[in-house]
């Protein structure tokens, strides 16, 4: 499948994103900053001469103009992040956090990954960047390791060759340095992402791939798995809806890695176990097995979840879903067959409310009563606690979907945008 042009997502290169730009320049506030060269706008202009000291005084004159070089080509930092020092956080992430400790061990020799660090010879400009994050986002920087940790892992129980473990751990760590180039206000806690916002989240695999691609330290099997990372086999997921063997084998280990690190962080082994039965379509199997063999029993009383939602409101907010969907597909039967082609602007939504509904049932529940299905939590409230961690999990998948719909609406034109929204409306009702 030929993928489109990268480009042709981004309203704008990388190195002219203010985002980036204002947490590279914020950095020279508290470390050496200074330009490695002189840097000039794209008209000729001279902006600033070599040895320059950065601040975030420099940023308003930095985002006025479109530079002839890109930014963390013409800066340089001292004590950049390398990959000794890599290995040394990574250590530290290990001896920290026991299910990660507990996946390195099981995968074999407990140095490997440190090895592999150690010995990365990174672009300056990426170092640079990688210097940017783990200032100024620690937490995206420590995610990014996390993610290098598990992948790595991932493939010594997966067996893969030197080559692609190699590759692997640079697009692992860099999988998420489009990040960079959003806005840091999007993504904290209690901020409703419009879906004009959300658009700018689910091109940061384009942006991440745009940075790195050009290196020559970067292989092919790399920059694809920084770009496909947020695929999914199902063709649910961004920045191209792609399907199984249309996606790397490298990208489908990071996205494994990438969720589990995730859900790790809010919830809980149960919470994870009920994700990948669930969302089994999704993710490569063998991959699944990979990490379930890792972890051992997803059981675990390790990882204590936050307790969630009352399990009658979840099961009011399947209900209500299921009952919007019940009037949008009358809508739509006359409209499209459910049989109709994948590709189709339908197809998937038809796809993926059947892949809820078979899920519905699999929880012991009956998608098509409504009343019933809002009734089970005053019947047996034990078994529901039992089912907690899947009505989580099938709640998230409403969500996710209701994201989809938005990301896929220019090709939903000619469908009741009311009926549309009233059925996004309920897939967040949470």
């Amino acid at each position: 499948m030929m993928l489109p042009d990268p480009l042709s997502q981004l309203a704008e290169l990388p190195e002219e994103n203010p985002h980036y730009i204002r947490a590279a320049t914020k950095m020279g506030d508290k470390r050496d900053v200074i330009a490695d060269q002189d840097i000039f706008a794209e008209n000729g202009m001279k902006l600033l001469a070599k040895g320059a000291k950065i601040s975030s005084h420099q940023f308003d004159l930095l985002t006025r103009h479109k530079l002839s070089t890109p930014l963390d080509q013409a800066l340089a930092t001292d004590k950049p992040v390398d990959g000794q020092q890599l290995a040394f956080e990574a250590g530290k992430i290990i001896e920290k956090d026991a299910l990660i400790a507990k996946i390195v061990s099981r995968s074999g020799d407990v140095l490997a990954i440190k090895h592999q660090l150690a010995l990365l010879v990174l672009p300056p400009p990426i170092q640079f960047r990688l210097t940017v994050m783990h200032d100024q986002r620690p937490s995206l920087f420590a995610h990014a390791l996390r993610n290098c940790i598990v992948s790595y892992s991932l493939a010594q129980q997966l067996k893969l060759s030197d080559a692609d473990k190699t590759a692997l751990t640079l697009a692992a760590l860099c999988h998420d340095l489009g990040e960079m180039h959003t806005d840091p206000e999007l993504l904290t806690s209690g901020h409703v992402i419009t879906p004009q916002e959300r658009r700018y989240i689910h091109v940061h695999p384009i942006t991440s791939y745009m940075v790195v691609h050009t290196f020559p330290a970067f292989s092919a099997a790399a920059c694809h798995a920084i770009l496909q990372h947020h695929e999914r086999l199902d063709g649910s997921g961004y920045p191209y809806g792609l399907r199984k063997e249309a996606i790397s084998r490298l990208a489908q280990i990071i996205a494994i890695a990438d969720v589990s690190d995730a859900v790790l962080h809010r919830f809980d082994l149960k919470r994870l176990d009920a994700l990948f039965t669930l969302l089994r379509s999704r993710f490569d199997p063998p991959a699944v097995k990979a990490l379930r063999d890792l972890l051992g029993s997803m059981s675990s009383e390790e990882h204590q979840a936050v307790v969630v939602r009352d399990t009658s409101v979840q099961l009011a907010h399947i209900a209500d879903f299921l009952q919007s969907w019940l009037a949008l597909h009358a809508m739509l039967e006359g409209q499209i067959n459910e049989g109709a082609s994948l590709d189709s602007p339908l197809g998937f939504l038809f796809e993926r409310m059947e892949s809820i509904r078979a899920l519905i049932v699999q929880a012991g529940l009956n998608p098509d009563d409504v009343q019933a299905v809002q009734a089970y939590g005053l019947e047996d409230p034990e078994m529901l606690a039992e089912l907690q961690a899947m009505l989580s999990e099938m709640e998230w998948m409403l969500f996710d979907l209701a994201n989809e719909i938005e990301r896929r609406s220019p090709a939903l034109d000619g469908i009741s945008q009311e009926a549309l929204k009233d059925l996004v409306f309920h897939l967040r009702e949470i």
